[in-house]
């Protein structure tokens, strides 16, 4: 009897280093999609990148571990093959995870429910995909005098398959498709990577690993968002989630679920007590003409001012929310709006008798925006008695009170007047605190203001802040080189997002 002809040999190592750059893009699209699975929910404050940074070096380095002694004990394709299904399996389950995670971790407060959702939803599949780069290197290496060269093939195909998941995810998948449809994509690519290992392994078609990587292509293809019903529309740009919430007869636009805007359909004005006091900056210079809002959030301060006979120019970095200004809160501006970084429009050499900057991503400003520098330039673009107002959400109590003391001695650094107000009543010792700085005096009635802000500029007026030398003595001035804003308003943060998630909790996780 003839014995069956010897299976042909073949080298897996073109397998396995497409896998491993194909599995080092899908780690990197699940870190960034990861933002977006927790940060609608946690913020995108300091907290919330930390615990994706932890989970993520937790899970390499748990992954390499595992994968090392993988390879020792069970040198074979089949286990590679395996590892690359679980890690699909994973991927796919994760939005149907997301919300039950995110109820669970609730209770845990901001910071330990968002590194124990980052930990759940984001940490086992890194794992999975990491433990691969050394299960391949066992596999690629014919003994000990090529195994340096093999693992740092390894290693550079998949840091090469990184950086191609890092612009692909950040620059194409994001902004075009939800985020349960990247994941799910990412899925069925690597269980297609499992069934093509499962079938070198044993030379027989895997059925079963091929109907799952078809059943995730036919989930992605019909995945959709289903928000909250009274979100009117949702956007993932390239900077957050985007929405506009009605409720209570008020509609909202929300950044990564906090509010960013507040108007009243019925007079398409803003309804925020903050906002109507800031045009007290109109009784400051009542013969100026020109406007720079340096954010531009739902456009109802702009477009009060011009109702008002001023000219409002707007800088916003995100295009998005300018087109949801526009189709949901009536914004139709008469001067330019300018997509753009806000330092990088102070550039053009324009000169405006008023700027406000009202700039936040979710809870925190862009530090650079507050820095000694930053509002040098924003005075060269100012008359020379023109006024600067700024917005900053900041707590009042103890050291919690640093991010509000440290942009007054920062503004003061540059303009010779400098007011402080709170601008809306203290929610949970939270507040929005409004200062005007100029190069001439800050003296104005609240009764100079617009009719409909007199009465909330009146009632600023009552609450001007003061800060002593002590104050100001603990707090650094915010520089380019050294500008811990971030870090300062990480307890505000912190309690902001406690208030939103217990106001609004469906619309959050939906």
């Amino acid at each position: 009897m003839k014995r069956p002809p010897a299976r042909a040999s073949f080298s897996p190592t073109p397998y396995l280093l497409t896998s491993l750059f194909v599995s080092g893009a899908c780690s990197l699209v699940l870190e960034i999609v990861g933002t977006r699975l927790i940060s609608p929910f946690y913020g995108s404050s300091i907290y919330t990148w930390s615990a994706l940074i932890t989970t993520t070096l937790i899970g390499l380095a748990a992954g390499y571990a595992w994968g090392g002694r993988l390879a020792y004990r069970y040198p074979h394709l089949t286990v590679f093959a395996r590892l690359l299904l679980a890690a699909g399996l994973t991927l796919a389950t994760l939005p149907l995870l997301r919300e039950l995670v995110l109820r669970a971790s609730a209770p845990l407060g901001v910071r330990l429910g968002a590194l124990a959702a980052a930990a759940a939803l984001v940490g086992p599949a890194l794992v999975l995909m990491s433990a691969l780069g050394p299960v391949a290197t066992r596999l690629t290496a014919t003994g000990a005098a090529d195994a340096g060269r093999r693992a740092g093939d390894a290693w550079a195909v998949s840091t090469a398959g990184s950086v191609l998941g890092a612009a692909l995810a950040g620059f194409v998948l994001v902004p075009l498709w939800p985020a349960g449809r990247i994941l799910l994509a990412a899925a069925a690519t690597l269980l297609a990577l499992g069934a093509w290992g499962s079938w070198l392994s044993t030379r027989r078609l895997p059925t079963m690993q091929l109907a799952m990587c078809a059943v995730c292509v036919a989930l992605a293809i019909g995945a959709g968002e289903s928000p909250h019903h009274l979100v009117r529309e949702r956007v993932e740009s390239l900077y957050g989630r985007i929405e506009v919430f009605d409720t209570g007869g008020k509609r909202y636009l929300l950044v990564d679920g906090t509010v960013q805007s507040e108007m009243d359909p019925a007079t398409g004005l803003s309804d925020s007590e903050y906002e109507r006091a800031l045009e007290w900056v109109r009784a400051l210079r009542p013969d100026a003409r020109r406007v720079l809002a340096l954010g531009l959030g739902a456009g109802l301060l702009p477009t009060s001012l011009e109702r008002d006979g001023l000219l409002v120019d707007a800088v916003e970095i995100d295009p998005e929310v300018v087109r949801l200004a526009r189709t949901w809160f009536g914004y139709a501006p008469k001067g330019h709006v300018i997509i753009g970084d806000a330092r990088v429009a102070l550039e053009t050499g324009g000169r405006w008798d008023l700027m406000m900057l009202d700039v936040f991503g979710a809870e925190s400003p862009p530090a650079y925006l507050f820095t000694s520098e930053a509002f040098a330039r924003m005075r060269g673009a100012l008359v020379d008695d023109g006024v600067l107002a700024v917005n900053l959400l900041s707590a009042l109590d103890g050291s919690s009170a640093a991010p509000w003391l440290a942009t007054y001695k920062t503004l003061t650094r540059v303009f010779p007047h400098v007011r402080a107000f709170i601008g809306a009543r203290p929610g949970t010792g939270l507040a929005n605190i409004l200062f005007f700085a100029s190069a001439a005096p800050l003296e104005a009635a609240a009764s100079a203001a617009p009719e409909h802000a007199r009465r909330d500029a009146a009632t600023m007026l009552t609450r001007e802040l003061t800060p002593t030398p002590q104050e100001l003595a603990s707090v650094p001035v915010m520089t380019d080189d050294y500008a811990p804003l971030d870090t300062l308003l990480a307890p505000t943060a912190h309690r902001w997002r406690t208030l939103i998630q217990k106001g609004m909790p469906e619309v959050l996780l939906r």
